[in-house]
């Protein structure tokens, strides 16, 4: 029987992007496949000469050699997940490449959009464990974006206390405003309906992170995803995300990633890998139990 594994099947950089109204992506060549899921807002994507109107709950597969740009909607902030992914060969009996679709509207009760939960929580994990679950998952996505069939009902879940939930939905709420407001530790309490001090205990116990370094840590892993996958300028980004100057953003950046917010931009797009913010999977969690 011909086997139905995909070749030397690796994934690279995942995270999901935040874009005031009116920003851009783009053209940029891509050497490996991207899965793109639309969650709030709109895009016009173009892959190649094939333009796509990509509204919340599309997903979009682009492939290897296509020159891919996007357009934001002009109107509200926009929303997307993405992960990069590259293999050897399609097993034997599946559709050529040019074939593969490059996009689907998802109805309410699709399996992609839960394996992209899945694989975004998978991300941060170490190895063994993150290819030996992630690599099969990429594979049924594959397969079932390709033919389509991706029917199913999805079911929710939470891992963390729901103090701490209810607080970094205020922080993801806040991060995401044009641009970034200042947020308190009672600010922060009080949406948690908890006293600060057991929020406190809460995010050490659970995060090991204060909820105020949990802030900081939002706003930089923000601007990582504009410096790699936008076009606006990294003063720009600095006041979006809300720090006070570029001398403190920079400064701030380095300590999480180990390398400037310029050297950062240039080796995401040249497919280096980064070193990942430590906040990211609590966010993507929390992110994902209100989609």
């Amino acid at each position: 029987m011909a086997s139905t594994r995909l070749e030397n099947l690796k994934v690279s950089h995942a995270g999901v992007a935040v874009y005031p109204p009116g920003a851009t992506f783009g053209p940029r060549k891509l050497k490996d496949f991207e899965f793109v899921w639309i969650i709030e807002g709109s895009a016009v994507a173009q892959y190649d000469d094939q333009r796509i109107d990509a509204p919340a709950g599309t997903m979009l597969l682009c492939r290897p050699g296509m020159t891919d740009t996007y357009e934001w909607s002009k109107k509200r902030r926009s929303i997307h997940a993405f992960f990069h992914f590259e293999f050897g060969r399609a097993p034997a009996g599946w559709p050529s490449l040019d074939a593969w679709p490059l996009s689907h509207r998802l109805a309410e009760d699709d399996i992609l959009r839960p394996l992209f939960r899945y694989m975004l929580r998978l991300h941060p994990q170490p190895e063994p464990l993150r290819s030996a679950q992630m690599l099969p998952t990429v594979e049924v996505m594959l397969q079932s974006f390709i033919s389509g069939k991706f029917a199913i009902g999805a079911e929710p879940y939470a891992e963390l206390p729901v103090a701490v939930e209810r607080a970094l939905a205020l922080v993801r709420d806040i991060v995401s405003r044009e641009p970034s407001p200042r947020v308190t530790l009672g600010e922060l309490a009080r949406a948690a309906h908890i006293t600060p001090e057991h929020l406190c205990r809460l995010f050490r116990q659970s995060l090991d992170l204060g909820p105020l370094e949990c802030v900081r840590l939002a706003r930089l892993e923000r601007a990582a995803t504009l410096l790699a996958r936008s076009n606006l300028a990294i003063k720009q980004i600095t006041e979006s995300t809300g720090w006070a100057n570029p001398y403190h953003f920079s400064r701030r950046f380095r300590e999480v990633y180990g390398i400037s917010p310029r050297g950062y931009r240039k080796a995401v797009r040249e497919g280096a890998s980064v070193r990942p913010n430590p906040i990211s999977q609590a966010l993507l969690l929390n992110l994902f139990s209100e989609v």
